[in-house]
């Protein structure tokens, strides 16, 4: 209905200096929404997704695992592997193994807990406002796909890895200056940034012209 409405107003708007080609309208209503591919096949092997913060970025640290967890179960109900490792475990190997300034290799992680590849995540940036009182919550991360048995990055073979960023519109100043507020919305940006890069995987539709317009 969105699309219908705001396809009527821009008519509305370019009838008053040229007649609306009605025919188009119909032809961008009746199309298939367009649909952005996946950008790496993962290989259908045990597999375990690792969010490294290093940089201290994210607060409170659980929402290392929100992010871990959202991504795992996304390619899991999506069928694009059929075994996943628990991120949990990378996480209570990495907290046990890493030693101050020299963290455990990421094949050495996968292999202490038998995964065949590792989804490497690491948090770049995260904050919900500049200044403590507008909100402006923004994110971003860097991402690899590293196979264990080879030592070798799998994915993107033409960087060091893949940047996604993630932010939240339209977003309440009381959202940032209440603390129960703040966690929420936190909670909120890491399951948003989780989302957009489970999309690095599979095939996905892409919002056109005003689908944007009121969605966070």
């Amino acid at each position: 209905m969105k699309r219908i409405f705001l396809l009527f107003m821009i008519c509305s708007v370019y009838s008053v200096l040229s007649s609306c080609n009605i025919a188009a309208v119909a032809a961008y209503i009746t199309s298939p929404d367009p649909e952005q591919e996946a950008l790496f096949e993962l290989p259908n092997v045990p597999t375990v997704v690792f969010v490294d913060d290093r940089r201290n970025e994210m607060h409170p640290t659980r929402l290392r695992r929100v992010i871990a967890d959202r991504v795992t179960e996304e390619l899991l109900s999506r069928g694009l592997l059929t075994t996943m490792i628990s991120p949990r475990d990378a996480m209570r190997v990495s907290a046990t193994n890493d030693k101050y300034n020299e963290p455990l290799p990421v094949n050495e992680l996968g292999k202490a807990v038998d995964a065949s590849v590792v989804i490497y995540i690491e948090m770049t940036a995260f904050g919900l406002s500049s200044d403590g009182q507008t909100a402006n919550p923004r994110t971003s991360c860097n991402i690899r796909v590293i196979d264990v048995e080879n030592r070798e990055r799998l994915f993107p073979l033409d960087a060091a890895s893949l940047t996604v960023v993630e932010k939240l519109k339209h977003i309440g100043p009381n959202r940032v200056t209440s603390s129960s507020e703040a966690r929420e919305l936190a909670e909120e940006l890491a399951l948003k940034l989780a989302d957009s890069i489970s999309k690095v995987f599979y095939t996905h539709t892409t919002g056109r012209l005003g689908d944007n317009l009121d969605r966070k």
